[in-house]
């Protein structure tokens, strides 16, 4: 079947629609168990909370973990469509199974609901990126909308196990979940021409994919995921040390135009969810702006884990300005909440864009459930590191949370060039048509046998300039312990190891800056010489 322009573009967007919504359904139906499960394993089987804790951790642990082998079923077994199915109908199966409230069906039930989730996130992602074809600004835009949409599934969710659980009970609460399950596998069925038609489309792309460096973009996926472990780790704070902050170490009542409002850890959280919803149409507006100099997705990325370090950062002065024993202002937490939001929204859904614009064709479904991998990684590492909240002063904890991010960010900081010039590999791999008929359009009498390619990434690789990105993270090791060095409130262990920590960056990397400093000025007195 032969799709026109118009048809195609048509069909992408209602298939993105339709993706958006089975997401939705599958976010709302897992919210809406979640929050509520340890009540439930009291209530209705006897299981102590301890106990339920742990179900409820190893069952999440084992709903990523299992991706890698979804995604492996994914790849080589069944297809990406008849896995995504296959996970929508056991996650209907087993909520259902949870509504008939047997004791017998408890263990079933999540057995289902684990493979389900398995087989659904790894395809679901990989349908996805089927959507935006090649172009990568489309794909980006693709992965914001299914971000906007889960963070909508996931608020409803938790609104609608409140209000179920609290008119009819436990029932009503897994048939709402179990219903909109079942909704997605509707939605799934619905669209399986488009997406069987965009199957094969995807493998004949891969059939003539002859130049994009499979070991290299597995390389790159490592990496990529590696440091996800630490945009996990981080971002499970919200939910943790955060709440624990905003609780013991955080003053509740604020005076707003007279008034006193007494606000709480679940104020927080809510608000945290409430600023990415509102970040996300911006970013997506931004997004569909024509920038002449838009940054990569790989800057975004940096400056995600960035923010991050700065969101850490500020809760280690609040807990130096009082926060480790007493109470300070939730000015604090509101500042480390919006750059946590913004993080997450420049790491989540891009580095799912990039993830898979890099994955083998023949891997993508294994190179998402990698990512998700290192989410339960990352989790299972808050876990531990929540084991020193209370053996560490505060301020350690999230400066030690600061620091990790740093080191995410140095080490995609480190591999800017070489990703970015195997993103524009890929891509260019991925739709070799269009580029030799745009060829041959522009040059008619041009000779076959010459090599234009190989002259553009050569140079972008050695002969383009230092981005600010990397001059500005270079420098931060150099100011941070400055700026804690001449703070007088600080003791003076303190102040002494700042001062050695920013020697030390002055030595490591003052020549580099004083070096890319010259060459700024230089290449400013070349283009203005008069």
């Amino acid at each position: 079947m032969k799709w026109s322009p118009v048809s195609s573009s048509a069909n992408r967007r209602w298939s993105l629609v339709l993706l958006c919504a089975v997401q939705s359904c599958e976010r709302f139906a897992f919210l809406a168990m979640l929050p509520l499960f340890v009540p439930y394993a009291q209530e209705r089987h006897g299981i102590a909370a301890p106990q339920a804790l742990f179900i409820l951790a190893l069952f999440q642990a084992l709903a990523y973990l299992g991706g890698l082998p979804g995604g492996w079923l994914a790849d080589r077994a069944i297809g990406t469509r008849k896995a995504t199915v296959l996970g929508a109908c056991l996650l209907a199966c087993g909520y259902g199974l949870l509504a008939l409230d047997r004791a017998s069906l408890l263990w079933p039930a999540l057995l289902m609901m684990v493979l389900g989730q398995s087989a659904f996130r790894p395809g679901l992602h990989v349908l996805l990126a089927r959507v935006a074809d090649a172009d990568d600004h489309v794909r980006e835009r693709v992965f914001l909308w299914h971000y906007l949409a889960a963070n909508l599934g996931y608020a409803a969710g938790a609104l609608f196990s409140e209000w179920a659980h609290a008119r009819v009970g436990w029932r009503l609460l897994f048939l709402g979940a179990a219903g909109a399950s079942a909704m997605s596998v509707v939605l799934l069925v619905a669209r399986l021409p488009w997406l069987r038609a965009q199957a094969i489309r995807a493998l004949d792309e891969s059939a003539h994919n002859s130049r994009s460096p499979g070991a290299a973009s597995m390389k790159a996926v490592w990496l990529l995921s590696g440091v996800a472990v630490i945009f996990w780790l981080t971002a499970q704070q919200a939910g943790s040390s955060l709440t624990v902050f905003a609780a013991m170490n955080t003053l509740q009542r604020v005076t707003l135009l007279g008034q006193t409002i007494q606000i709480g850890p679940g104020h927080f959280a809510s608000l945290h969810g409430l600023i990415v919803l509102a970040m996300l149409p911006i970013l997506l507006a931004l997004q569909g702006r024509k920038i002449r100099r838009a940054p990569s997705t790989i800057d975004l990325m940096i400056w995600g884990y960035v923010a991050t370090a700065g969101a850490f950062a500020l809760m280690a002065l609040a807990g130096l300005r009082g926060g480790d024993l007493g109470r300070v202002s939730s000015v604090w937490l509101v500042c480390c909440y919006l750059l946590l939001s913004l993080a997450e929204v420049l790491l989540a859904p891009l580095g799912m864009s990039l993830l898979t614009r890099l994955a083998p064709k023949h891997k993508a479904a294994q190179v998402v459930g990698l990512w998700f991998s290192g989410s339960a990684i990352g989790n299972g590492l808050a876990g531990m590191l929540g084991l020193c909240w209370d053996r560490w002063p505060h301020h350690r904890y999230f400066a030690a949370l600061a620091v990790l991010s740093l080191a995410a960010a140095a080490g995609l900081l480190s591999r800017r060039r070489y990703l970015d010039w195997l993103t524009a590999l890929n891509t260019s791999a991925a739709s070799p048509p269009v580029v030799e008929k745009r060829t041959q359009t522009m040059t008619p009498t041009s000779k076959p046998n010459r090599k234009p390619i190989a002259q553009p990434l050569s140079a972008t690789v050695s002969d383009q300039p230092a981005s600010w990105t990397r001059v500005l993270l270079m420098a931060l090791p150099i100011f941070l312990p400055g700026a804690l060095m001449a703070n007088t409130a600080l003791s003076l262990l303190l102040r002494g190891v700042s001062a050695i920590v920013c020697g030390l960056a002055v030595l490591l990397c003052g020549p580099y800056l004083f070096t890319q400093s010259l060459m700024q000025w230089a290449r400013r007195g070349i283009a203005h010489p008069n």
